[in-house]
Formats: C-alpha cells, sequence, structure tokens
C-alpha cells in the first residue's frame, strides 16, 4: 500500500482542497498521514513511523511543509523529505513570484505543479533548475445535483447574483506603489496602467517589458529578484478588478450577495444593493452556490488558467458569469456554459446581467450543460488522478 504525505492547518481553502484531493486516494488505497500544521510537534514524532522509504509520496499546497517548519526542516540536514528520498509534489495556486524566497532550500526530489501555463513557463524559464510537474488546473467540488426542471431551479435559487471572495482595500498597495520615489511610482503605475488596459496579458511579460526598457537586460539572478517585489501589483490588479466589476453592478440597480471579508471598507454608491454576508468556509461558499442562479467571477491574473470558483459555481448548477482566460476559452463554450464579460467594458455588464436573469429558461440551460461538463471532468478527483499518474511513474528507490 502506497503512502501519502498532505497537510492540513494554515489556509483553509488549501486544506479543503487537499480533502477533496484525499477522497480519491482513500478510495485508491493510499495510506495517507495528514500533517496538522497547528499540532506539529505531535504530528513530526508520528510521521517517522509512517514512511516506508521507496513507497512514500508527499503532495501538498503552497509549500506547505516546504516552508522551513521545525517538525520537518533541519538548518543542518535540510528537509525530512530528502533524507528519506520522498518525491514532493507541489501544486502553486498563485503567481510564482510570491514564492521567491521558497526556491532557495528545496528539497532535491522536488516537482512544481502550475494552475497556469503562464505560471509554467515563468518557472521553466527563471527557475529551471527544478522538475517541472506540469500544468494541473484548479477544480470544483459538487454538494448536490442540479435540479431535474427549471421551475425547480428556479424555486431552489433565491439569489439571483452571488459573489464569494475577500476584499482588501487599495489604498493598503499604494504604500508599496509610491515607497521609493517618483520614477520607481511611475515606473509601478506604468504596468498596472497597461496590464488595466490589456488584461489578457500576463504581469511577467509586461512587468520584463517595463523592466527591460527602464534598467536594460538583466541576467537570470537579476531577473528574479526584481519579480519577487512586483507581487503587490499582482494583488492591486486583483482587488482593482473586484471592485470595479462590483461596482458597475450595485450602482446601476443589480443586487449582488457577496460572501467575503473586506466590503465594509470598499467605497460604492447604492450600498443598499451589495448585501454583505461577511466571511465564511469553503463549504458554504459552496452551499451558497448552490442557491444562486448567477455566481460572479472576477479572475484573478490567471490567463490561461481559471479560478476554483467558475468551476465550483458550474458544479453546485449556478451560471458562472466570467471574464475570460484562454483555458476557460478553450475548455468551455461561452453562452453555452458559462457568460463572458469583458473587463475593459464593464459599463455593458449590468444590462447584460439583467437580460440574462430575465431569461431563467436560458440561464437554466447553460447551467445543465456546465454542470455535466464539470461533473464528468473537472473535479478534484480528476486531478487527483493525474496526481496519481505522477506518483506511479516514480523509479523505485
Amino acid at each position: 500500500m502506497s503512502k501519502l504525505i498532505m497537510f492540513r492547518g494554515g489556509v483553509e481553502t488549501l486544506t479543503f482542497f487537499s480533502e477533496q484531493i484525499a477522497q480519491y486516494f482513500y478510495e485508491k488505497g493510499f495510506n495517507i498521514f495528514w500533517y496538522d500544521l497547528e499540532n506539529e510537534k505531535e504530528c513530526a514524532r508520528r510521521l517517522r513511523r509512517f514512511i516506508k522509504t521507496g513507497d512514500t509520496y508527499l503532495f501538498t499546497f503552497n509549500f506547505l511543509g516546504l516552508s522551513g517548519e521545525k517538525g520537518v526542516y533541519d538548518e543542518q540536514l535540510g528537509y525530512l523529505w530528502e533524507q528519506y528520498h520522498i518525491p514532493v509534489y507541489n501544486m502553486v495556486v498563485d503567481h510564482p513570484l510570491y514564492y521567491a524566497e521558497r526556491y532557495e532550500q528545496l528539497p532535491l526530489d522536488y516537482r512544481h505543479i502550475s494552475i497556469d501555463r503562464d505560471h509554467q513557463r515563468f518557472m521553466k524559464e527563471y527557475y529551471s533548475e527544478f522538475d517541472e510537474a506540469g500544468f494541473l488546473p484548479l477544480a470544483g467540488t459538487t454538494l448536490k445535483p442540479i435540479e431535474n426542471s427549471v421551475e425547480e431551479w428556479i424555486d431552489n435559487r433565491p439569489v439571483d447574483v452571488l459573489f464569494v471572495g475577500n476584499y482588501n482595500a487599495l489604498s493598503e498597495y499604494e504604500a508599496y506603489i509610491t515607497r521609493i520615489n517618483d520614477e520607481y511610482t511611475n515606473f509601478y503605475r506604468g504596468i498596472i496602467s497597461e496590464l488595466l488596459h490589456h488584461p489578457e496579458r500576463s504581469l511577467s511579460d509586461v512587468a520584463r517589458r517595463h523592466c527591460i526598457r527602464e534598467m536594460g537586460q538583466l541576467t537570470e539572478g537579476e531577473w528574479r529578484v526584481c519579480f519577487q517585489h512586483l507581487n503587490f501589483i499582482d494583488l492591486y490588479l486583483r482587488f482593482y478588478e473586484r471592485q470595479n466589476v462590483l461596482r458597475s453592478l450595485v450602482e446601476n440597480g443589480v443586487k449582488v450577495h457577496v460572501y467575503g471579508a473586506g466590503y465594509e471598507n470598499m467605497e460604492v454608491k447604492h450600498k443598499e444593493n451589495l448585501i454583505l454576508h461577511g466571511g465564511v468556509d469553503s463549504l458554504e461558499c459552496l452551499r451558497q452556490m448552490g442557491k444562486s442562479k448567477i455566481t460572479l467571477n472576477v479572475m484573478p491574473w490567471f490567463r490561461e488558467g481559471l479560478h476554483d470558483r467558475i468551476l465550483n459555481a458550474m458544479a453546485n448548477g449556478s451560471v458562472s458569469f466570467s471574464d475570460v482566460s484562454l483555458y476557460l476559452a478553450e475548455e468551455f463554450a461561452e453562452g453555452e456554459e458559462y457568460v463572458g464579460y469583458d473587463l475593459t467594458h464593464l459599463e455593458m455588464l449590468s444590462a447584460k446581467i439583467k437580460d440574462w436573469i430575465s431569461k431563467p429558461y436560458k440561464l437554466y440551460n447553460v447551467a445543465v450543460k456546465a454542470y455535466k461538463k464539470v461533473v464528468e471532468g473537472h473535479l478534484w478527483k480528476h486531478r487527483a488522478m493525474v496526481i496519481e499518474g505522477l506518483i506511479k511513474k516514480e523509479i523505485p528507490r
């Protein structure tokens, strides 16, 4: 029986993803050790007894277990995974530039999984010393089957428009933009402006072009340093677009139910249309999608991947309204399995949503097609199948 080490604790969303993947591995007969980051001392004590050299693997998200945790890392010996020759699979659900410090002390048997093809290219170009385990997009989770009739679907979904996700005020990032001098401020704003006007472009490509214009060609090491100081731009863009999309709706008469923290700090007219429910966990987000006709998505800068909000909405019978990525357009038919909108023409979004809400039969048809597509190929069990395939390719030690 193969053994798999996985992680709990820390970021709630990542624990939820891990638990969905674990269900598949349990069914396949894997013995799973849950390393609880909130109870490291006890887990570290039991972990060594669990490991069977040559038949133990590690799967994690966002460098959990690879961030110098005391229970599994020693400054002299390195990671426990390296000592026992355990292959490590790390699925990184953010842009790699967030984790520049992590790449300096990874074990030899490290394999990097990217959720966006642009992220994958970034790793191949700037961190080619690490094994690339490929592109694997995020996935969805379904709680209940979609309703059998449009009448039942309408009756069970009292919420017209839902949005889930947190918000940070843009003022938090202004301090980073203006922290050095006017020259740097203009440099950062130049990158931000281009991406806002051309949201289809990747952050790393645009940033590199602006860096070359300002500083000329840099070495690979210099590029690494340059990029690791730009993660605040990614966050600024995310919350800027999230704010603008919500404003474009609520200020034009569309009521939006919002589950997430921080929106009390968002300046918006007609606040009566922004119905705040506060922060909730992943499971509650799925429940609310199951009560909503439309789930709005504003993509992080995943231009060649997609966010799990899209797939979760589809997997719970809600129609995903989203700005478009290359991968989303490849996998799903716009107007038939999701509804797309343009970030550069938000003046059209409220009318579009109102029009779709007025046609529930049309919405239901989209929801049915999307639900079928996701449950047949885009749930976490389908991603776990790919991970299992990677594990099976490992040479026994």
